[in-house]
């Protein structure tokens, strides 16, 4: 039987948690490195959320698939007739082994490799071959209309792949409503992939969302940041950044009074188009934000970049990260300097993870200086600043209390 959070933790350090953000201390060292509470969230946590687990293009036409791990669970992800995303179990109904092993392109059904039990893109069971020893197995009297693959919850929005596994978390489009009113007038059809890119990092999943505000810009993203002025007025000490926790989303958003930016390139040829408002829509600025548990989408002017974070361990987590921009310009060569430049702003120069210079890559980066700290008895004494790390602090608060329900 899977402890609790207090029995892991401690009633003492749990109640910290959610004292006023002033008196509060962050979560112990244990949630970030304990066996224990990684299986406690992989029993409670995530199987009760909305998980990002891939991007819609993935599988841009009908029969494309792809095998997936949701909260150590395997699932197929489908592209079915209809052209809608679907997913399943991606557990044969005979004898229970993985029916799709890597991913796929134009499947015509889904076939398991042990006895070719065959299963429609919508999961129907279509054949048993020989499971009475002939080739129809019609006398076997199996019910293809009970025995297809198990349907898991699944939604899609602006362009990632959702699952809901236990089937009971609110609709998607509840669930995600404070960011979906906050894009509202963004035209995200418009958009086109242009890159995808996925790596791994040596830190715990939830410090992505315990870096949920700027304080730690000017110092952890030289070259992109570097002005304290530009994050915080200086005569009132108020960040230009407003932090908003609602539900189950975390946003950073720039306020009115925020400085522009200088920009610090040279103007381009063919710079990036902006993302359109929809008709009748009064343009938005942009934001950075989390849809809890495991993802973000991060709008700009003429970006836009969905990531999903994927627990591997405790102390490991997969990174997957998609970048789309309006039409042409995702894939024409005559952008291809304004993509570079966009990219190198996440990545580095050469778009590598390992190069450590992007906006991402120096995030992981710290992140992994926070977990090796992690296994000090020292780290069970964090605390949250009242003016940057509201996010964080919603951010901790809502994990006890999910782990909690």
């Amino acid at each position: 039987m899977t402890r609790t959070i207090e029995d892991i933790l401690g009633k003492d350090a749990v109640a910290k948690v959610r004292q006023p953000i002033e008196l509060a201390r962050g979560l112990p060292a244990a949630a970030y490195t304990s066996d224990e509470f990684y299986a406690l969230e992989q029993e409670r946590l995530f199987p009760q959320s909305w998980m990002g687990v891939a991007f819609a293009d993935d599988i841009p036409e009908t029969g494309d698939a792809i095998p997936i791990t949701a909260s150590g669970l395997p699932i197929v992800i489908v592209r079915n007739r209809k052209g809608e995303v679907r997913a399943f179990h991606n557990v044969c109904r005979h004898r229970a082994t993985l029916v799709v092993r890597e991913p796929a392109k134009r499947l015509s059904n889904l076939q398991c490799p042990y006895h070719a039990w065959t299963y429609g893109l919508d999961g129907i069971l279509q054949a048993t071959p020989y499971f009475d020893g002939t080739k129809s197995a019609t006398a076997a009297g199996v019910d293809k209309s009970v025995t297809g693959l198990v349907p898991v919850r699944c939604g899609v929005w602006n362009h990632v792949v959702f699952v809901n596994i236990d089937g009971n978390a609110p609709p998607l489009e509840e669930y995600v409503r404070p960011a979906a009113e906050l894009l509202a007038s963004f035209d995200l059809d418009s958009l086109k992939l242009g890159h995808t890119l996925t790596w791994e990092f040596n830190a715990n999943w939830k410090m992505i969302f315990d870096n949920w505000e700027v304080y730690h810009h000017v110092w952890v993203h030289k070259g992109v940041f570097d002005r304290m002025s530009d994050e915080v007025d200086m005569k009132t000490g108020k960040p230009h950044t407003e932090m908003i926790a609602t539900g189950d989303i975390l946003i950073l958003k720039a306020n009115a009074k925020r400085p522009p930016r200088r920009p610090k390139a040279p103007a381009l040829k063919h710079a990036l188009p902006p993302i359109p408002a929809r008709q009748g829509a009064k343009p938005a600025g942009g934001a950075a934000i989390a849809v809890l548990p495991n993802t973000t989408v991060t709008m700009s002017g003429n970006e836009y970049a969905p990531a999903i974070f994927t627990p591997l361990a405790p102390g490991r987590t997969r990174a997957s990260m998609a970048w789309y921009y309006v039409g042409d310009a995702a894939t024409d060569r005559k952008y291809a300097d304004a993509r570079k430049r966009a990219l190198d702003r996440w990545l580095g120069e050469t778009r590598r993870f390992e190069d450590r210079g992007g906006i991402r890559s120096q995030d992981h980066s710290c992140m992994e200086l926070q977990q090796a700290a992690r296994s000090s008895p020292v780290a069970d004494d964090v605390r949250f600043s009242p003016t940057w790390e509201t996010n964080v602090h919603y951010f901790q608060g809502w994990l006890v209390d999910h782990l909690q329900a």
